[in-house]
């Protein structure tokens, strides 16, 4: 119990102190047990980024990952479409900070690879993912899916099945697209029930009959 409040204390000294250092960029500060998470404007991404990187109290040398969360369908869209998070890491605090935006769909940000040399391969995953665009970005192609690829996988209007199929031709010796065959209708299943419930109701009616 010692042990949680004194995180918890260090994440709440953190946090006053970035409200105090830079006024006016930060929107909202939440504090958690394991990392402190700000949430800021898109437009003020960088700045806070390079703030925390270079301020002697925070030193956030490192950009751990990027995450993008498409909010279709859940309350956070009232925001925006996608909630960005840039997961940063303090090992002179040893704590992790959590910076979160919110950007609308086919949107535009500015890359952060120009402070974190990691933020490349991040930034190409989140648009070759999500289609997100990031402005001067050095080199921003797809990095997990194929050139001629259309659309974006990882958002939840994306059809489940995709737009087409890929193989290769032995006969021809190259590779082939062609729009997607399904070998039977689409079925709607219940995932909550139980394997083997059907089997068991009937064997029960069995019985009462």
């Amino acid at each position: 119990m010692r042990e949680y409040k004194n995180e918890l204390k260090v994440k709440v000294d953190l946090g006053e102190n970035l409200r105090e250092s830079i006024p006016g960029l930060i929107k909202k500060v939440i504090y958690k047990t394991q990392y402190l998470e700000i949430q800021v404007q898109k437009e003020k991404v960088n700045q806070v980024l390079q703030f925390l990187k270079e301020a002697s109290k925070f030193q956030c040398k490192m950009l751990l990952d990027i995450i993008c969360v498409d909010c279709l369908n859940i309350e956070e869209i009232k925001l925006g479409r996608f909630k960005m998070i840039y997961v940063l890491n303090s090992i002179y605090n040893n704590t992790r900070i959590h910076v979160s935006t919110y950007v609308e769909n086919n949107g535009i940000i500015e890359t952060t690879s120009n402070l974190y040399e990691s933020g490349v391969w991040l930034e190409r995953e989140i648009w070759d993912m999500f289609g997100i665009y990031f402005e001067k970005h050095p080199d921003l192609r797809r990095i997990l899916t194929d050139y001629g690829f259309v659309g974006y996988p990882l958002k939840k209007d994306f059809p489940i099945t995709g737009y087409l199929e890929v193989y290769y031709d032995v006969n021809d010796k190259k590779i082939i697209y062609k729009p997607i065959e399904l070998m039977q209708e689409y079925r709607n299943y219940n995932f909550g029930a139980v394997w083997g419930d059907y089997e068991r109701k009937v064997y029960l009616e069995n019985i009462i009959k």
